[in-house]
Protein backbone atom coordinates (compact mmCIF):
# COMPACT_ATOMS: atom_id res chain seq x y z
CA UNK A 1 0.00 0.00 0.00
CA UNK A 2 1.51 2.95 -1.02
CA UNK A 3 1.30 6.01 1.27
CA UNK A 4 0.82 9.88 -0.24
CA UNK A 5 2.35 12.51 2.34
CA UNK A 6 0.72 15.24 2.38
CA UNK A 7 3.28 18.06 1.10
CA UNK A 8 3.92 20.86 4.25
CA UNK A 9 1.93 24.27 3.52
CA UNK A 10 4.16 27.29 4.08
CA UNK A 11 4.11 29.39 6.99
CA UNK A 12 3.15 32.20 4.68
CA UNK A 13 -0.15 30.54 2.80
CA UNK A 14 -1.35 29.31 6.04
CA UNK A 15 -1.28 32.54 7.91
CA UNK A 16 -3.43 34.08 5.00
CA UNK A 17 -5.69 31.21 5.09
CA UNK A 18 -6.19 31.53 8.40
CA UNK A 19 -6.40 35.79 7.66
CA UNK A 20 -8.90 34.62 5.28
CA UNK A 21 -11.24 32.55 7.59
CA UNK A 22 -11.25 35.59 10.25
CA UNK A 23 -12.46 37.65 8.22
CA UNK A 24 -15.11 35.89 6.86
CA UNK A 25 -15.87 34.55 10.72
CA UNK A 26 -16.23 38.67 11.35
CA UNK A 27 -18.46 39.30 8.55
CA UNK A 28 -20.43 36.73 10.09
CA UNK A 29 -20.72 37.66 13.05
CA UNK A 30 -21.64 40.79 12.01
CA UNK A 31 -24.45 39.84 9.89
CA UNK A 32 -25.48 37.89 12.43
CA UNK A 33 -25.50 40.66 14.99
CA UNK A 34 -27.34 43.34 12.30
CA UNK A 35 -30.02 40.68 11.56
CA UNK A 36 -30.41 40.62 15.52
CA UNK A 37 -30.90 43.82 15.11
CA UNK A 38 -32.85 44.48 12.72
CA UNK A 39 -34.86 41.31 14.11
CA UNK A 40 -35.60 43.70 17.47
CA UNK A 41 -36.44 46.22 15.40
CA UNK A 42 -39.32 44.44 14.10
CA UNK A 43 -40.42 42.92 16.95
CA UNK A 44 -40.35 46.76 18.80
CA UNK A 45 -42.54 47.69 15.42
CA UNK A 46 -45.08 44.89 16.07
CA UNK A 47 -45.75 45.34 19.87
CA UNK A 48 -48.22 48.75 18.85
CA UNK A 49 -49.48 47.12 15.91
CA UNK A 50 -50.80 44.04 17.78
CA UNK A 51 -52.02 46.21 20.02
CA UNK A 52 -53.97 48.54 17.51
CA UNK A 53 -54.90 45.14 15.91
CA UNK A 54 -56.51 43.60 18.78
CA UNK A 55 -58.50 46.93 19.86
CA UNK A 56 -59.51 47.17 16.43
CA UNK A 57 -61.12 42.92 16.60
CA UNK A 58 -62.83 44.20 19.22
CA UNK A 59 -64.28 47.45 18.24
CA UNK A 60 -65.44 45.29 15.27
CA UNK A 61 -66.77 42.41 17.30
CA UNK A 62 -69.07 45.56 19.61
CA UNK A 63 -70.28 46.97 16.21
CA UNK A 64 -71.22 43.27 14.43
CA UNK A 65 -73.36 42.89 17.60
CA UNK A 66 -75.05 46.22 17.31
CA UNK A 67 -75.46 45.85 13.92
CA UNK A 68 -77.54 42.03 14.41
CA UNK A 69 -79.52 43.91 17.23
CA UNK A 70 -80.86 46.96 14.83
CA UNK A 71 -81.61 43.97 12.25
CA UNK A 72 -83.35 42.46 14.53
CA UNK A 73 -85.32 45.74 16.17
CA UNK A 74 -85.66 47.02 12.53
CA UNK A 75 -87.63 43.50 11.73
CA UNK A 76 -89.25 44.17 14.40
CA UNK A 77 -90.45 47.69 13.52
CA UNK A 78 -91.34 46.41 10.11
CA UNK A 79 -93.95 43.62 11.65
CA UNK A 80 -95.18 46.28 13.60
CA UNK A 81 -95.97 48.71 10.73
CA UNK A 82 -97.16 45.93 9.31
CA UNK A 83 -99.71 44.82 11.36
CA UNK A 84 -101.02 48.63 11.63
CA UNK A 85 -101.18 48.32 8.24
CA UNK A 86 -103.57 45.61 8.18
CA UNK A 87 -105.32 47.01 10.83
CA UNK A 88 -105.83 50.70 9.06
CA UNK A 89 -107.07 48.29 5.76
CA UNK A 90 -109.60 46.51 8.28
CA UNK A 91 -110.61 49.38 9.95
CA UNK A 92 -111.40 51.33 6.13
CA UNK A 93 -113.13 48.81 4.79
Amino acid sequence: MATELASPIPAGAALDELLELEAKITQVAEALRSARAERDQAVAALTPLQAAHEKLQRSHAQQEQELVGLRKERNEIRQRVARLAKQLEGAGA
